[in-house]
């Protein structure tokens, strides 16, 4: 089936009539390389075939240019049978010879005879010589029963002598009942000799274009989108995802011949037409594609392929000049090679650049031979940058290059990766400088710029590679301040202590710079940077923590904030107080707001110490415009494609959302950190991990917390992440009612966190789980004691969050007037602060209490159950119904327990969708996407997806209220 060739045919089809009444014309079929000549002409064929007319119909080819009269030959050909007819064509045609030639065609000639092809083509040079008319007397005869149309695919390959004898047929044509049909390919080489021209150009005998001599021209164009996706949809037989139709029409630029080879090879493959398979398909380079362009470019002179290499090397750049340049030919000659292309479809009919398609591109610079590909893309990229163009335009061409050396060439990697920066792109930044880095000459420091270079690039979304970088620049480099420079660099959350020995690399550098101290201002921001990552990095040390809180002290109430090394500095020392429980919420709340008013919301905050104010907001529960703040550095982010910051962004987005009440929408954000620290990042941040971890505990998900801790570098020398898997599996422990096993978990958490110093119940919940699980083992003394700790911990901390969360527990174990006294203290806590599900969870204490009087406990009941709706906590939701109506009326669903998120994600993946698909639809990873499906099975209680179009069913019919 032929698409978007209506008119085309409809110009044959009223040619064809013509030539039945007696006007003979002569039709030519042009258009680019692969755009469907071929197959036009056959469907012409079967047009012919069904109004009954007689068709001659020849292939010329390359192969076959040298063979005297055998575009003749095969006319004759296929039209002679074993009809009666074929019988007295033949005698009419030799009859019509002068009297006295050679009697080439013998008298009584079978048309089936075994020398009818001696006859047709005859050895004698006297019977070559009268071919011409032989032929068009043979055509005559038979015009004279039927109509005939004689077909000439791809003429420009026709021989001399078949080209002279149509030509003398073609004369005739306005008398007879004949349609002359030729294809051919405008820009070939040999369409411009003098026999082919005079065929297209028969009213004149001379040369000029098709378009003003031919009877009629049809210009053959290349397929729209439309099209394309229908003849994809055909020819796999399912329908289309957008981008696997995109991909298909950039890839083939809409070339029929390109499209069906593609096709073609997907089938093969065994694709299907999703995005998921889109990939698969941009990377495909069909065979017979490269035959045919091979085939093209060796039809042509040195001149043309030149100047296709050079357009190839060019790409997006439009400039005739450069062409010739690299292609070593005059203007003349280049002006002459680009139309030939031009004509043949290869380049665009607008501007000196090739054409749409970008496998012809590709298999382009395939048929390139190394050596030249090379040396045209060295000079492309010095030419480029000397005139002025992108810095990464000409670096894209070293990109392309398989040998690299020179300083040149490195610096214009280098000028580039500074443009990639700068735009925001640090993965194209690192892919100039790593291929800067195969240049084997370099070494020292200029090696040593180009690793600090990488590093800073690669600290987006590469931690390992960034910190392994620093590590072997920092003894290269020459100066201490150059030293001190690359390890700042590294964001001490990035900055795992074993990883690459970073910390005694800080160390060293540190000492150094110490002992060259001056009153330069580079160099005090430096040491007050460094002097940051130390404290940080030595947080688990009791003995630093201790320095650390009087060098707080020592900077005063309201400590300067002006520079980038002060307020690095300042958020050290603050998060360590916050640690510790050295100072009260409202104060370091108050100094963590004025840090992120002087920061901008960038990815690259990720990078110093801003994210440790943030965990400090979240803790204090003033995050007022926090939330905004990082919703626009992600937006950055994402548009970078920075994984880690994007992952050390979600993490803090996570705290804060825990910190404002909403459990499940902190969940989300944990699974979609995780899912972007895959292996590429080399993990999360150990910071993170430990972050996320508390986070999934808080939302009650320890399964969560606990595939955290085990997958993303946990070590035996960070003893908080070891308190937090302790608190993990007690959490566990919990749930299969198994309370001395989980109190020996939190009492070994509480251990891990009192050995290091952290004082702060906020940053480690473990007193108030441990005085839980002694109550319910009936050990009520230990039980107060460590409750009644809790409190007085909580209430120097002075979180409304964290003071409310204490006295629930206290109240719970409590008994008499003393627990409803506490549970109303923990009530009135929470109202002054923003944490909607922690007063939620208060006020169901409350309401459940059995102290609590009737009229408080419905009123508290109803409160609750308002709070539970509005953050999306159901499963709370549907126990406070419960004690509101007098026991369960609505049959429980495990589903109703599933995030936003998930439940998008199970109804896609309900749909049929692939993982990748969803991951596409939504914007997000496949990982992530894993993430939410296994969750949701274990939540709706199902063995996997064939299961869940009946559990989202369920679930829709019975939704809660």
């Amino acid at each position: 089936m032929l698409w978007e060739r209506e008119s085309e045919l409809a110009q044959a089809t009223d040619a064809l009539r013509q030539a039945r009444s007696g006007r003979g014309s002569l039709l030519v079929v042009r258009g680019p390389l692969g755009v469907g000549r071929s197959s036009f002409l056959e469907a012409l064929a079967a047009l012919v075939g069904e109004q009954g007319a007689l068709l001659l119909r020849a292939q010329a080819s390359e192969a076959e240019e040298g063979f005297g009269l055998g575009v003749v030959r095969q006319l004759v050909n296929s039209a002679l049978g074993p009809a009666d007819d074929s019988d007295h064509w033949l005698r009419d045609a030799a009859a019509s010879l002068p009297e006295g030639a050679p009697p080439s065609i013998p008298s009584g000639l079978s048309a089936d005879s075994d020398s009818m092809l001696s006859a047709v083509s005859p050895r004698s040079a006297p019977c070559r010589s009268q071919m011409p008319l032989w032929l068009a007397a043979l055509l005559d005869s038979m015009s004279r029963d039927r109509p005939v149309v004689l077909m000439v695919d791809d003429l420009q390959w026709a021989d001399t002598e078949s080209l002279q004898a149509l030509a003398v047929s073609l004369a005739r044509r306005r008398q007879q009942r004949i349609l002359f049909v030729f294809s051919v390919l405008p820009g070939d080489v040999r369409g411009t000799r003098q026999h082919v021209r005079q065929l297209l150009t028969p009213a004149s005998g001379s040369p000029g274009s098709v378009d003003e001599a031919a009877d009629r021209t049809v210009v053959l164009s290349v397929l729209r989108r439309d099209s394309v996706r229908r003849l994809v949809e055909q020819s796999i037989g399912d329908a289309a995802d957008a981008a696997f139709v995109e991909t298909v029409a950039t890839r083939s630029g809409g070339s029929p011949l390109l499209l069906r080879a593609l096709l073609d090879e997907a089938q093969y493959l065994g694709l299907r037409p999703t995005s998921a398979h889109a990939a698969i398909v941009a990377a495909l380079r069909p065979e017979r594609v490269r035959k045919r362009l091979a085939a093209f470019l060796r039809s042509q002179p040195d001149r043309v392929r030149r100047a296709a290499y050079a357009l190839t090397v060019l790409g997006a750049v439009t400039d005739s000049q450069f062409v010739a340049c690299l292609a070593g030919l005059d203007e003349a000659q280049v002006a002459e090679a680009i139309d030939v292309l031009r004509l043949a479809g290869l380049v665009d009919p607008h501007s000196c650049r090739l054409a749409s398609g970008t496998v012809l591109r590709d298999l382009l610079e395939e048929h390139m031979p190394p050596q030249k590909r090379t040396a045209m893309r060295k000079v492309a990229a010095e030419l480029l940058h000397r005139t002025g163009h992108p810095a990464e335009l000409a670096a894209e061409q070293f990109m392309a290059a398989s040998a690299l050396r020179g300083q040149r060439a490195v610096r214009i990697l280098r000028t580039a990766a500074d443009s990639a920066l700068r735009r925001g792109s640090p993965r194209d930044s690192a892919r100039y400088l790593r291929r800067a880095l195969l240049d084997g000459s370099l070494s020292g420091h200029d090696r040593a710029r180009l690793l600090v270079d990488l590093a800073t690039a690669e600290r987006a979304f590469a931690t390992a590679a960034s910190v392994r970088h620093v590590v072997e620049a920092v003894p290269l480099l020459e100066s201490v301040v150059e030293r001190a420079d690359a390890v700042a660099r590294l964001g001490p959350l990035q900055m795992d202590p074993p990883t690459f020995r970073i910390d005694d690399v800080r160390a060293e550098v540190a000492d150094g710079l110490r002992r060259c101290h001056s009153n330069d201002w580079v160099e005090r921001e430096l040491m007050l940077r460094l002097e940051a990552h130390e404290h940080i990095l030595s947080a688990q040390d009791p003995a630093h923590i201790k320095r650390a809180l009087r060098r707080f002290r020592d900077l005063g109430p309201s400590p300067r904030l002006g520079t980038r090394g002060e307020r690095e500095l300042v958020t050290s020392l603050m998060y360590i107080a916050f640690l510790a429980n050295a100072a009260p919420a409202d104060r370091l709340a108050g100094l963590a707001a004025r840090l992120l008013e002087q920061e901008p919301p960038a990815p690259e905050h990720v990078h110093s110490t801003i994210p440790l104010a943030v965990t400090v907001l979240a803790a204090a529960g003033r995050t007022e415009g926090t939330a905004g703040w990082l919703h626009k550095a992600h937006r950055l982010a994402q548009r970078r494609g920075g994984d880690v910051e994007q992952a050390v962004i979600r993490c803090e987005q996570a705290v804060v959302a825990l910190a404002d009440g909403h459990p499940a929408d902190a969940g989300d954000k944990v699974l979609q950190a995780d899912a972007l620290a895959g292996p590429g990042t080399s993990g999360l941040p150990t910071m993170c991990v430990g972050a996320l971890a508390r986070v999934a505990l808080a939302a009650d998900e320890p399964e969560l917390a606990k595939q955290l801790l085990t997958h993303h570098r946990l070590h035996a020398g960070n003893q908080y992440l070891a308190a937090l898997l302790h608190m993990a599996r007690g959490s566990l422990a919990a749930r299969r009612n198994e309370p001395r096993g989980a109190l020996y978990h939190y009492r070994m958490a509480g251990l891990h966190t009192e050995r290091i110093g952290w004082g702060n119940p906020i940053v480690l919940p473990w007193p108030s789980r441990t005085a839980l699980m002694h109550h319910r083992l009936g050990e009520h003394d230990e039980a107060l004691a460590v409750a009644r700790t809790d409190v007085d911990r909580s209430r120097v901390w002075g979180a409304p969050a964290g003071v409310g969360r204490s006295l629930i527990v206290l109240g719970r174990i409590t008994a008499g007037q003393e627990s409803t006294e506490c549970l109303e203290e923990a009530v009135a806590v929470l109202e002054k602060g923003s944490n909607g599900y922690e007063l939620c969870r208060a006020l169901y204490a409350l309401g459940t209490h059995q102290e609590t009087g009737r009229t408080r406990r419905t009123a508290a009941l109803k409160r609750a159950q308002e709070l539970a709706t509005e953050y999306g906590v159901h499963s709370l939701a549907k126990s406070i119904r419960e004690q509101l109506t007098g026991g369960p009326k609505v049959t429980e669903q495990a589903g109703y327990r599933l995030t936003p998120s998930e439940r998008k994600v199970a109804e896609l993946a309900a749909a049929g969708l692939s993982n990748s698909e969803i991951s596409i639809r939504l914007g997000t990873s496949s990982r992530m996407v894993e993430k939410h499906l296994t969750r949701s099975y274990r939540k709706l209680d199902i063995s996997g997806r064939s299961d869940l179009i009946r559990a989202l069913e369920v679930l829709r019919n019975d939704q809660p209220l």
